[in-house]
């Protein structure tokens, strides 16, 4: 079994797949399709329409960030 991890916010995420996606990585975690986020990896912003094409590796630092309103 092919076993990799990568930090998701600041923990550690065991990948179990040898392709994954960051889409699949994000499916686990954001449940609500509508949701605003944006999505770095390795200190680098990925734009939504490249999700499904950005494949995760061994040791990616990934950040999930939602905007929110207010003063």
């Amino acid at each position: 079994m092919f076993k990799k991890n990568c930090i998701v916010n600041g923990n550690e995420f065991p990948i179990d797949q040898i392709e994954f996606s960051l889409d699949d990585l994000l499916k686990k975690f954001i449940k609500d399709k509508d949701i605003k986020i944006a999505v770095a990896v390795n200190n680098r912003l990925i734009e939504k329409s490249e999700w499904k094409k950005k494949k995760i590796s061994n040791g990616d630092i990934i950040e999930i960030v939602q905007p929110f309103f207010g003063g």
